[in-house]
């Protein structure tokens, strides 16, 4: 199985980073609001332990697990995603299911030559890890020419 690039560790950080701004702005207004109404001080401690772990972990720890974790693989048949630490997922779509690939990136996605690929079909979506621009285009174009030469009764 593939392992995703090491450029996807970084990427996280970033992401994760901005998503960390987010909560500090929401504990700004709830310490503002427990100030002005006189709410007690467990507020601004709740504020302050919350944001705390959520840099911890989801800065720090979940990017370098989903790194170690996160495995994909295209085959002839199928195409197969292996996620999660203490829950680990293995999903896998047929290739006789897809309908459509996918790929889009982001600004922070660009910056660091990421892309995220997505393979849908009728039910539902398999989201690959972000994978490198270049890997990511030459995997959809593998799975379309996969799905064209793919010959079906359904």
């Amino acid at each position: 199985m593939n392992k995703v690039h090491g450029d996807v560790v970084r990427y996280m950080r970033i992401r994760s980073f901005w998503a960390f701004l987010i909560w500090v702005i929401a504990a700004i207004v709830a310490s503002v609001a427990a100030y002005h109404f006189n709410w007690s001080d467990w507020v601004y401690w709740g504020a302050l332990i919350w944001l705390s772990i959520f840099l911890v972990v989801n800065t720090l720890i979940r990017p370098r697990v989903y790194y170690q974790v996160t495995r994909y693989l295209l085959k002839e048949d199928y195409i197969l995603v292996k996620k999660g630490f203490f829950k680990v997922s293995t999903r896998m779509v047929p290739i006789r299911r897809i309908q459509g690939v996918k790929l889009s990136t982001g600004p922070v996605s660009r910056k660091y030559n990421l892309a995220a690929l997505e393979v849908k079909t009728a039910s539902a979506g398999l989201m690959l890890p972000p994978l490198k621009t270049e890997d990511a285009s030459r995997l959809k174009e593998e799975v379309i020419e996969l799905v064209k030469e793919e010959h079906t009764d359904v």
